[in-house]
């Protein structure tokens, strides 16, 4: 692929953050780096800065998992003696009240992760060997 096809999957990538109420996984400011020789600050090469989005994504995508939620409240259980924790609820805050999330009322977004790191692994195949 070249750098023109990895840069229209970058634009229909944000298009789809946009939709899915996360511009600011997008936001280049998350994928600049500072270039050792110069010391210029330069934005990543569209193939790992289309990778670098989509695990991103991936890492979003985990914390609304109930898969997750569920591996973790194991996870807990497992390493603690007595009953351990059931649920996990999050207390947003925001300008007005608090607002809770129920975890365990999280839609199973188990393969929609493995289809996002399956997409990762196969844009990573078909760059250069060695590249990042």
């Amino acid at each position: 692929m070249e750098d023109e096809d990895y840069r229209a999957l970058i634009d229909l990538v944000i298009e789809e953050l946009r939709r899915s109420g996360v511009p600011d996984i997008a936001h280049e400011r998350h994928y600049i780096y500072v270039d050792a020789e110069t010391g210029e600050a330069k934005l990543y090469e569209p193939e790992k800065r289309l990778i670098l989005m989509l695990q991103a994504f991936e890492r979003h995508v985990a914390m609304q998992d109930r898969h997750v939620v569920e591996e973790s409240l194991g996870a807990i259980n497992r390493a603690t003696r007595g009953e351990g924790p059931r649920r996990a609820v999050v207390v947003l805050a925001s300008d007005g009240a608090a607002r809770e999330i129920d975890l365990a009322e999280a839609p199973d977004l188990h393969i929609v992760r493995q289809d996002l790191l399956t997409f990762i692994g196969r844009l990573r195949e078909i760059g250069l060997p060695g590249h990042f």
